[in-house]
């Protein structure tokens, strides 16, 4: 079973994400205690090996393009089958993680059907959201050479709507919270760009 293993496929993670803020390996760190808190306050049943394995390994695609829930899930496969495990775990990871991002989903009309589905979406939107989404947005908008208009439109467009594409009421209640904490600091910003 590859959950003995599960330290190993943690390092190769942390290797492959580096250190960005915006979707390297503190993006992972900080979706899997959102993670965490989701399924203590929901009080689910999955299990914590499982939910690690998946948040370490939802974006390892990125570094190949978009669209990186499909990199991502090819690359995990690839490790999990490696690392021996079981095609009930195998299975539930990718549907997880090929179903996590807003846009890939939407692209193919797909939501996330299992519970450690659910999770992963909710906690990786929530990571989208208040100040560290906030600035993930704008790191991620100078590294790929985005204007500031461009990152401005991208909350109206995108991440506001977040708040509505939760699955949890834990997940519903810290998005509202966090969504109205975002749309401050942009009106603050967009008062100092005038």
């Amino acid at each position: 079973m590859c959950l003995d293993k599960i330290q190993l496929l943690v390092n190769i993670a942390q290797t492959l994400y580096g250190n960005s803020f915006d979707h390297g390996i503190l993006h992972v760190k900080r979706v899997l205690n959102w993670a965490k808190r989701i399924v203590k306050y929901e009080k689910l049943n999955l299990n914590e090996d499982i939910l690690v394995l998946t948040v370490y390994l939802h974006d390892v695609g990125r570094f190949i393009g978009e669209p990186h829930a499909y990199y991502s899930a090819l690359i995990a496969e690839n490790l999990l089958r490696e690392l021996e495990c079981s095609d009930y775990v195998l299975s539930e990871i990718l549907e997880a993680i090929s179903t996590h991002s807003y846009s890939y989903a939407k692209a193919r009309n797909t939501l996330p059907q299992s519970v450690l589905g659910k999770v992963l979406s909710d906690a990786d939107k929530l990571d989208a959201l208040g100040v560290v989404g906030f600035l993930r947005v704008f790191i991620y908008g100078e590294r790929t050479n985005r204007d500031i208009d461009y990152s401005i439109r991208h909350f109206y467009e995108k991440i506001f709507s977040l708040k509505c594409k939760m699955y949890f009421e834990y997940s519903k209640k810290v998005a509202e919270k966090l969504t109205e904490r975002t749309k401050k600091l942009l009106n603050t910003l967009r008062k100092e760009l005038k």
